[in-house]
């Protein structure tokens, strides 16, 4: 894969894998210690595919966020979510992030911005798994890309892919 097409590749993959990583937190929301109390919180859930015409490769993801304790800041959130890669001649890889929000907070540009430490499984493939992260993990305010008001994001393709991008933004005051 050329140097310019493996760039843009990641930077697809990291906007892909931030949105996978959100999605997931929908599903524990049900369950989470912040709806329960009353406390005001954020649910996001992404997914996306995409694929780099004429080179073979392609990646997907999938997740969910809870961001608790606040509609504009807090110092508590998770991001569950998983990614694969799939890359010519059978390279490529499929993992599983888990992030530990130590603050979030809605930045300038409108979206939501995360601190935290994240993890890996299998632990093998972390470097590839977060190398959408400057300087991955741990992180500080990361801008995730995602709208920090509610609603369904149809984002579509990113950065000369042809996939999809979906965000859905839910706000539990």
């Amino acid at each position: 894969m050329k140097d310019s097409t493996f760039r843009r590749f990641r930077r697809a993959l990291l906007m892909l894998s931030v949105a996978g990583v959100l999605a997931g937190a929908v599903a524990a929301a049900s369950a989470s210690p912040a709806r329960a109390s009353g406390n005001p919180s954020w649910q996001i859930t992404f997914a996306g595919t995409a694929t780099f015409p004429s080179t073979g490769s392609g990646f997907g993801f999938h997740g969910r966020c809870q961001l608790s304790g606040g509609l504009t800041s807090s110092t508590s959130g998770d991001c569950e979510g998983a990614q694969y890669v799939h890359a010519p001649a059978g390279e490529g890889f499929t993992c599983q992030l888990g992030l530990h929000l130590t603050a979030w907070n809605i930045g300038s540009s409108g979206n939501f911005l995360y601190s935290g430490t994240g993890d890996v499984h299998p632990t093998s493939l972390t470097e590839p798994c977060v190398a959408f992260f400057p300087g991955s993990t741990p992180f500080t305010a990361v801008d995730s890309g995602f709208p920090a008001a509610p609603g369904h994001y149809n984002l579509g393709s990113i950065g000369g892919v042809v996939g999809e991008f979906q965000v859905t933004v839910t706000e539990i005051p």
